[in-house]
């Protein structure tokens, strides 16, 4: 289903959508190398980093033209709030940056995607998209899962532990694709749950 936004949410879209964009640009300097077209493609190779940008794209998109399909504002709104739990439970403990690292960081695992949510509670639209749509979510990971394990086989570089193919083999790394898959549906059943209950109290 196609959504008509409003002005005022056209605006919010637009505002996210430029701060994602400026997030990213500045990592893609402040990261070691000369080249930000470089630093942009070892970038790419983080889930993290494709979130972002499809926010910054996707959003920007609803605040040039006022309209997104459901299912994919849905599925941006819950692949961002996975960003920011995985983030911040499984990996943050590991991972100190320092300057202006830990500003880019802030924007791509906190701000970001509580922005997004945030977003997409509020102007999406009980009606919008239902219980079906909650399959699509699965897409994200798979889709993602694929990529990493092409660049992490020609490059050996694999972003994250529970992806590591070499060090997990292909029975424990399907278990954890599975779960992931799971995890990304359970959320994507809360947020759907929360959007209804706050438009049922609206």
């Amino acid at each position: 289903m196609i959504v008509t936004h409003s002005k005022t949410s056209r605006q919010v879209a637009g505002a996210i959508s430029i701060a994602a964009f400026c997030a990213i640009a500045a990592q893609t300097v402040i990261n070691e190398g000369d080249n930000p077209l470089v630093n942009l493609a070892l970038m790419l190779r983080y889930f993290t980093i494709w979130s972002n940008l499809a926010a910054a794209l996707l959003l920007g998109w609803v605040a040039l033209h006022g309209k997104l399909d459901s299912r994919i504002a849905f599925a941006l709104a819950t692949a961002l709030a996975m960003v920011g739990i995985v983030y911040h439970l499984l990996l943050s403990a590991d991972h100190h940056p320092v300057g202006w690292d830990w500003y880019t960081n802030q924007m791509h695992h906190t701000v970001v995607p509580l922005a997004t949510v945030f977003w997409w509670l509020a102007f999406s639209g009980a009606k919008a998209s239902g219980w079906r749509s909650l399959p699509v979510v699965i897409a994200v990971p798979v889709l993602y899962t694929g990529f990493a394990l092409i660049v992490g086989a020609a490059t050996d570089f694999y972003p994250y532990f529970f992806l590591d193919l070499p060090a997990l083999g292909w029975p424990q790394l399907l278990l954890n694709v599975a779960g992931l898959g799971l995890v990304f549906m359970a959320f994507g059943a809360l947020l759907m749950g929360t959007r209804k209950l706050i438009t049922a109290r609206a």
